[in-house]
């Protein structure tokens, strides 16, 4: 009799164009199954994505039950089930113990439960308020009476969605009209699925040099792979009349062994605080003078490429290593340091051929071209309202830059040039 391996579950698709999850199932030999909503999935047929063994579509990923129902379904025993995007973070842990069978117990304390932005700050702030954060008010997406409490942040303020993910509807206000402006463009923005957002974080803008942590958690405790020092742009929203937003243009990664002692500590407070005990996580945050920022956290792996610059700066494969732990193959460690790896996502071919004059001047520089998108929805298809968000967030580049050097400074200055005019918006 020939036995089929357990399959691997993987609820939403990556945005950046890696499926680095498929790759690390593959390897294994395990069926690799997609769940995502159906317009997405004609999407990532579009785009020319690697196809999964099996493609699920649900109406609404975010929702448990429906993805239980679909899984059982199809039933082919699961061994795995991980999140490839934000948006279903919450429902793929929720789903992963009712329907794994891996070959040991990921949940001997019950399913855990991410919590969303304004989550992440309060329970930062009850278990460690020594830690760091800006000023911040939440509120019910249309909930009245709330000025007084959002002019209290000071300004600038950066308004956002609580449950967003990849900078959807993150905006910078500089005073309160700019505020009201931000919230209005807010309420004509949806989730990634199509879905409204059910509540909105006002928070101090902080200036600072952002950076990102890449991580895994085994048994509670951090491992850093990886920090990555930000560029962030800012651009102006679609229909916006002024109203600025922000994008990860790029980032230069950095072994973790070189994390400085403060942000090991904060790094391991957001696990404490969250309970988050086993699996890929990141943290976003501020440095200025005054100390590290906590902004937010990821119970996932990064998106924009930087699995990628992960390993090409450290030799690790995030996702593998993930594999490894959750089915119990060998306990997560870091590998010797190497030098720096930054990547900028071009906007333009001229952008572009300021990395190839890069390359030119011998140093180690790659040039990834994307593919235009495909052609837009028809409008008010069901496809155009689900993609929306998407569309939005995920369209409009011409490539990747990324360059190798020896030293932060080196890499910085020289990916900078790259996107110059950018910057400096």
């Amino acid at each position: 009799m020939t036995h089929t391996p357990a399959a691997f579950v993987q609820v939403g698709a990556t945005r950046d164009g890696l499926d680095p999850y498929l790759d690390a199932a593959r390897r294994r030999g395990m069926p690799a199954i997609l769940v995502e909503t159906p317009a997405y999935l004609r999407w990532r047929r579009q785009l020319g994505r690697r196809p999964f063994d099996v493609e699920l579509p649900v109406a609404h990923p975010a929702d448990t039950e429906e993805v239980r129902r679909a899984l059982e379904s199809h039933g082919a025993p699961v061994a795995l089930v991980l999140a490839g995007f934000e948006r279903y973070v919450g429902s793929a842990f929720a789903v992963a113990p009712q329907v794994e069978r891996g070959p040991r117990n990921r949940w001997p304390r019950g399913p855990f439960l991410p919590v969303d932005k304004w989550g992440q700050r309060s329970a930062l702030s009850a278990r460690r308020p020594d830690m760091a954060q800006p000023r911040h008010a939440s509120f019910a997406a249309g909930e009245p009476g709330m000025a007084a409490a959002l002019d209290a942040v000071g300004y600038p303020q950066v308004v956002k969605p609580s449950n967003g993910g990849g900078g959807l509807g993150v905006f910078i206000a500089e005073s309160a009209a700019r505020r009201e402006q931000a919230l209005s463009r807010l309420s004509h923005i949806a989730n990634y699925d199509g879905e409204p957002f059910e509540r909105v974080l006002v928070e101090e803008y902080v200036e600072g040099r952002e950076h990102s942590i890449q991580g895994l958690a085994h048994e509670g405790r951090a491992l850093i792979l990886t920090t990555c020092e930000k560029f962030i742009t800012r651009e102006e929203a679609p229909g916006g009349a002024g109203l600025r937003g922000f994008r990860e243009s790029g980032h230069i990664a950095t072994h973790g062994n070189r994390a400085a002692a403060p942000l090991r500590e904060l790094t391991q407070a957001c696990l404490d605080a969250t309970g988050y005990r086993e699996g890929p996580f990141h943290v976003d945050i501020i440095q200025n003078g005054r100390g590290a920022f906590f902004i937010e956290m990821g119970f996932r792996l990064s998106g924009g490429g930087l699995v990628a610059l992960v390993e090409k700066a450290t030799g690790m494969k995030w996702a593998e290593m993930v594999f490894e732990t959750h089915l119990g193959e060998r306990v997560p460690t870091l590998v010797p340091e190497r030098g720096y790896v930054g990547q900028v996502t071009a906007a333009t071919e001229e952008e572009l051929a300021a990395g190839e004059r890069l390359r030119e001047r011998g140093l180690r520089v790659d040039i990834q071209r994307m593919a235009p998108p495909p052609p837009a929805p028809e409008p008010g298809s069901e496809d155009e309202t689900s993609l929306a968000s998407d569309r939005l967030r995920h369209t409009g580049f011409a490539g990747r830059i990324t360059l190798h050097g020896d030293s932060l400074e080196q890499v910085r200055d020289l990916l900078r040039g790259c996107i110059e005019s950018r910057l400096g918006a």
